[in-house]
């Protein structure tokens, strides 16, 4: 059997044949990937609209912004932070103006966030070096979230048995441990104060008032794993198995160091002036501390611990087991 060789024009026809295909597969290829990639390229009729911000399931309000033209702007669900004008600059960052009001007062704010990516109507914008904030486009023809209540900020409040605007009639608490959370918590107290209700960004819980035997009142339910509400100086804070997680002055003025034991065992401390409290954490147990007065230097305990210190130098008491631990500020 004999086999005839290839022709040189059946050769040049199939290289050719392929060369198309190339030419047409790459930009089908290319255009697949484009169609699937978040739009960064972003204009300024691109971010027209009401963005809700992404909250867990859980929250039991609505925030974000309206972006108009001309470059105006305003809040949804947001009293105490207006939005007023928006600009969109060439390196792709957006610029929030507004003012915010609070505690008697009203700051004017400029706030610069990173266009990260828009993708169909979900926006993500970065504040600062790592916190991200995501934002779902709504329709203009329909209820900003859910209801026209929640559109306009309203919430139903159980300890009041009304509709609020928790950040009207609520004691707006701030992150103790994050100062670049844009999220608040909110305490709405019953009308004879027998009952709290913490709404946090990612939960609410009701807690009722007791009186400990120092003649303190707290607002917590009888199980040590929960939310505990109490005044603290000039303060009120929320805290949770000993740690401190919202207060009034948010992380303002607080102090954050560890101290060295003699086995070079480190013990981290947070100060907190505006609270008169410290945190400190022994063994993995977190532990808040009350300010006492002392003849020099400082003074921290509660009925377990009892931290005296003066410049570097610290002492630990533990009341449990009588133990001392001699401290010395790391550097």
């Amino acid at each position: 059997m004999q086999y005839k060789p290839i022709s040189l024009h059946y050769k040049q026809k199939h290289i050719t044949m392929k060369k198309q295909m190339k030419q047409i597969a790459l930009p089908l290829f290319l255009g697949g990937l484009i169609a699937c990639s978040p739009k960064t390229a972003v204009n300024e009729t691109d971010l027209l609209g009401n963005w809700t911000e992404i909250l867990p399931t859980s929250s039991n309000f609505v925030q974000g912004m309206t972006l108009a033209k001309e470059g105006k702007a305003s809040s949804i669900g947001m009293a105490t932070l207006q939005y007023e004008s928006w600009q969109l600059l060439p390196d792709g960052q957006l610029i929030l103006n507004g003012k915010s009001i609070g505690n008697g007062q009203t700051i004017s704010f400029s706030d610069t966030l990173a266009i990260l990516s828009l993708q169909q109507d979900t926006l993500t914008l970065r504040k600062g070096a790592d916190y991200q904030i995501k934002y779902v486009r709504q329709p203009e023809s329909a209820p900003l979230v859910g209801t026209d209540k929640a559109s306009t900020g309203y919430t139903w409040s159980d300890v009041l048995q009304k509709d609020i605007r928790i950040f009207e009639t609520g004691q707006k608490v701030l992150s103790s441990t994050d100062s670049q959370a844009t999220q608040a918590g909110f305490l709405v107290f019953a009308t004879d104060s027998s009952k709290v209700e913490v709404f946090l960004p990612d939960t609410k819980v009701i807690l009722d008032r007791r009186v400990r035997p120092d003649g303190i009142a707290v607002w917590n339910v009888e199980d040590d794993d929960t939310y505990q509400v109490q005044a603290c100086a000039d303060s009120w804070i929320v805290s949770r198995r000993g740690r401190l997680l919202y207060n009034t002055h948010g992380t303002d003025k607080k102090i954050e160091t560890s101290f060295l034991t003699e086995e070079k065992t480190e013990i981290p401390v947070a100060f907190y002036p505006h609270e008169a409290l410290a945190e400190v954490c022994l063994d993995g147990q977190y532990m808040l501390l009350s300010q006492y007065r002392t003849a020099s230097g400082y003074g921290y305990k509660n009925t377990i611990l009892d931290l005296r210190g003066k410049g570097k130098e610290a002492t630990l008491t533990r009341s449990t087991d009588g133990k001392t631990f001699q401290l010395t500020e790391k550097d």
